[in-house]
């Protein structure tokens, strides 16, 4: 072997420099075929050949420190080492061979596809003739893969020394490559396509000049180009293309706990990527697959290569993927204002869609994320992987507790799948349908997925993860396969609504982004959950859930209930107090003020140094956020009114909640439309266009989903209902009702019938309230017969332990479903902790049917 290496080496390592520069214009492929030749024999050549200086660069000595960037990078003057991406695109046998593409712009320039293809005049371009120029370029391109592969695949058969040489080499590209995840290295830095729109209307140079000094980037950080990244992210996929669904058993849940240098070389940065599971867990996870000897024998090659992928998929497509998302939101926003940023982005999405948009690429991708949901779900679930394989899932994926491996899994995993699928959702052009990448996914494995992430809150943390993957399951319901899947599932109908619930609440806890200060992100989030709820809730077996967990779950339920009526009543009411803002800047003449404020006014802590409004991307201006929140209000309203209609008993079976949706909810926003401030939102002057329809304001549709929804709770159990209507001291007036039942016959907004049962429902209320207004002006009530906090005779006392203080149950149960602790020292506090105070209880129902005073009951 030294003698072949001393006489053949030089050689073949001069046949591969010669590749250096190899382009989709020149692929130099007479001397590629030398290599391909030579990499075919499978022999001592193709031996040598991976062994040689040109296939893998030894890595560069470490730089000395530089004074100036140490001081840029904070206390503790660490600056990072350049990658070895660029150096591996730029300075190695498969780098050159795989680098020829369409989509690097700023690297070939006046040679690049973009530049040839798409430079100019896309306005005027037909859709054929540019379907034409993508075809040839995607056919190109997936010519330089075939090329790829004619070396690659001989070389991993011919011995395992050959084989780890190449995994070694992606391994050392993707980890080389890490750089690009982080958003000080992306186009948009990490703000989104909006952020990088507004990155453009602000930039002092083109897009060009950006995408160029990105180039520079790539060089300085030593990462690979997204041209590169893309090619050798599929070359990737062909080789995980052989294993099949049959097989995701056989791919190891614990391969990042090994420790071998060639497995720990596979890993590579994945070893820091927080895991599902804490830190303890994961300590005890690898504990256990070391006592079972799990980790003892070599790692197998399926295994590799699919952990290769998932490495991949997150540092290469990812990242490309979002900067095709940021074209595709940048030509569309500059259309019609700045042509030269338009027809740029426009180019480079064009060529990016070339490869990322074609069959091939999407029919290789959709195999692999259906292994990896496969194997996502086998992870959490190993007793049921071939059952998921095999698309005969019975029982919950909602579960308690999973297996230990689960936590050692990445969380970025389904982060990205969930994020690829979000960007292929957006870019797809309306009308079109559905994305070709979800006609290669099984339906049922992306559902069963989606609906572990959205109830298994204990297992996946990230609840803006959870409600992106609520979005992308309201979206999914649109498709006809997926949609009989929701619907005639036993696994699907009996998760999806507790799962729904689950995040709905989660999101509550969201953090805001940087940029948000209009706390909007959270209401943005559940706006799809609860139009999904509304699709699922008509449906039986989905009706039948919601009760089930109704009652199986309370805390939950509660929780999801009491956020809904918060967000309802806060959405209209500011909607409602920004509109009379409007009106009445309008009138006093400051139509300026209905603008984004200019930076210089801003508050001095949402500036930045050199004194630009800090949110200005967020920032709305009245009117617009005037609009949102109307609309958001009217959805939230129609969410509850589906509930209320289709199962009334699960919000009149707790007192509290019941209070909280009438008092809160209903009777404070009638007492908004029809009570006595509700002339505040009449038309300013007589004659004038009613600015309803501008803001998105329907109160007749307002005021019929409210009156609908006292029916279908009263019928439910309407002494109840009545009665706690009656205790509303601040919302609650007869004559507000009566007028409502006055608008509802005169515009005909309900039908006849119920009409007439709203009618009576009114007129049985009114009369119950003069009557306890008359028992109770002729009655002391004792201090002990009152809740301590709201001063009203309780129904259901109960002792709260941790202060020995007494209230009635539905009020302590409403603090706890926001705060979890007791009102009077900020002790912790569970509904479960609370003591029935019985002997109390029958005082207080003897003194009231004494004194003719009618109760509520916290029953049912």
């Amino acid at each position: 072997p030294d003698q072949m290496a001393a006489i053949f080496g030089p050689f073949l390592n001069q046949a591969c420099f010669s590749l250096r520069g190899r382009n989709l214009v020149d692929q130099k492929l007479e001397e590629f075929r030398l290599i391909a030749d030579v990499s075919a024999t499978k022999g001592p050549l193709a031996k040598l050949l991976v062994t040689l200086p040109a296939f893998r660069p030894a890595a560069a000595p470490q730089a000395a420190p530089n004074p100036l960037m140490s001081m840029m990078a904070g206390a503790s003057g660490s600056v990072p080492q350049p990658g070895m991406g660029w150096r591996l695109q730029s300075e190695s046998l498969l780098g050159w061979i795989l680098s020829p593409t369409c989509i690097d712009t700023a690297l070939y320039k006046e040679q690049s596809a973009r530049s040839v293809h798409f430079s100019r005049g896309l306005a005027s371009r037909s859709r054929s003739s540019v379907e034409s120029v993508q075809r040839l370029l995607r056919d190109t391109v997936q010519e330089v893969l075939r090329q790829g592969s004619s070396v690659v695949a001989p070389l991993l058969r011919a011995g395992e020394a050959s084989r780890n040489a190449v995994v070694a080499w992606f391994a050392a590209l993707i980890t080389g490559s890490q750089a690009r995840t982080k958003s000080a290295n992306m186009m948009d830095q990490g703000q989104g396509p909006q952020g990088f729109i507004h990155m453009l209307e602000n930039a002092p140079v083109p897009l060009d000049m950006q995408m160029q000094m990105q180039i520079m980037k790539a060089q300085s950080s030593g990462f690979a180009t997204s041209g590169l990244c893309v090619n050798s992210f599929w070359a990737i996929l062909e080789l995980v293309k052989p294993i099949k669904l049959a097989q995701v058993s056989t791919l190891e849940p614990f391969y990042l706990l090994r420790e071998g240098d060639h497995d720990k070389e596979v890993i590579g940065g994945f070893i820091d990527e927080p895991r599902f599971g804490e830190t303890s867990e994961v300590e005890a996870t690898k504990a256990y697959a070391k006592s079972k000897g799990l980790l003892t024998d070599p790692s197998k090659f399926p295994t590799q290569i699919f952990w290769l992928a998932i490495r991949a998929f997150h540092v290469f497509c990812v990242p490309v993927m979002k900067e095709n998302l940021c074209m595709v939101a940048a030509a569309g926003y500059f259309h019609t204002k700045n042509m030269a940023i338009m027809e740029t982005a426009m180019g480079e999405h064009l060529v990016y869609e070339a490869i990322l948009g074609s069959s091939a690429f999407l029919g290789d991708l959709g195999t692999f994320l259906n292994l990896v949901m496969a194997f996502c779900l086998g992870a959490a679930f190993p007793d049921r992987v071939a059952d998921f394989a095999a698309g005969k899932v019975q029982g919950s994926v909602l579960t308690e507790e999973v297996s230990p491996q689960w936590s050692v899994l990445p969380s970025c995993i389904l982060e990205d799948v969930i994020e690829v699928l979000e960007i292929v959702t957006s870019i797809q052009p309306q009308g079109k349908g559905p994305s070709e990448l979800f006609l290669h996914l099984d339906a049922q494995l992306l559902l069963l997925m989606v609906t572990f992430m959205l109830g298994n809150g204990n297992h996946v943390k990230n609840p803006n993860l959870r409600g992106k993957a609520a979005t992308l399951l309201k979206n999914l319901t649109s498709n006809s396969n997926y949609r009989h899947l929701v619907e005639n599932s036993p696994v699907l109908a009996n998760d999806i609504i507790p799962g729904c619930i689950r995040v709905f609440t989660a999101v509550e806890k969201t953090k805001q982004s940087f940029y948000d200060i209009r706390m909007q992100l959270k209401y943005q989030l559940r706006i799809p959950i609860m139009e999904l709820f509304e699709r699922m809730l008509p449906l039986e077996a989905h009706k039948k859930a919601l009760k089930s967990f109704a009652t199986e779950n309370p805390d939950e339920f509660l929780k999801f209930l009491n956020n809904l009526m918060n967000d309802a009543t806060m959405q209209l009411e500011e909607g409602m107090d920004t509109l009379i803002e409007i009106r009445r800047l309008m009138k006093e003449g400051k139509q300026a003020e209905l603008q984004r404020p200019a930076a210089s006014s801003v508050a001095e802590d949402e500036q930045t140094g050199e004194g630009a409004d800090l949110y200005a991307r967020s920032r709305a201006d009245p009117k617009a956020h005037c609009k949102q929140y109307m609309q958001m209000g009217h959805r939230t309203i129609s969410t509850l009114w589906s509930i209320s209609r289709e199962a009334p008993t699960v919000i009149i079976s707790k007192l509290n909640v019941l209070q909280q949706m009438l008092h809160n909810c209903l009777n404070s926003c009638l007492d908004r439309l029809v009570g006595p401030r509700c002339l505040e939102l009449k038309a300013p002057q007589k004659g004038q266009v009613s600015d309803f329809e501008e803001y998105s304001f329907k109160p007749k549709e307002l005021l019929q989903m409210i009156a609908e929804m006292y029916v279908f709770v009263g019928r439910a159990d309407k002494e109840k209902v009545q009665k706690t209507i009656t205790e509303d001291g601040r919302s609650y007036r007869p004559k507000t009702f009566q007028k409502a039942v006055s608008i509802l016959r005169r515009e005909q907004m309900i039908s006849a019938d119920l009409l007439q049962e709203f009618s009576t429902f009114v007129q049985e209320l009114n009369d119950l309230a003069e009557s306890q207004e008359a028992a109770l002006a002729n009655v002391t009530v004792p201090d002990e017969f009152l809740d301590p906090i709201m001063s009203e005779i309780m129904v259901d006392p109960v002792l709260l332990p941790t202060s020995n203080t007494i209230m009635d149950r539905k009020v302590i149960e409403r603090h706890i479903m926001s705060n979890d602790d007791d009102p009077f020292n900020r002790q912790p506090l569970a509904v479960k902790d609370l003591v029935p105070q019985t002997e109390l209880r029958d005082k207080i129902t003897d003194f009231c049917k004494k004194h003719g005073i009618v109760m509520g009951n916290e029953s049912d």
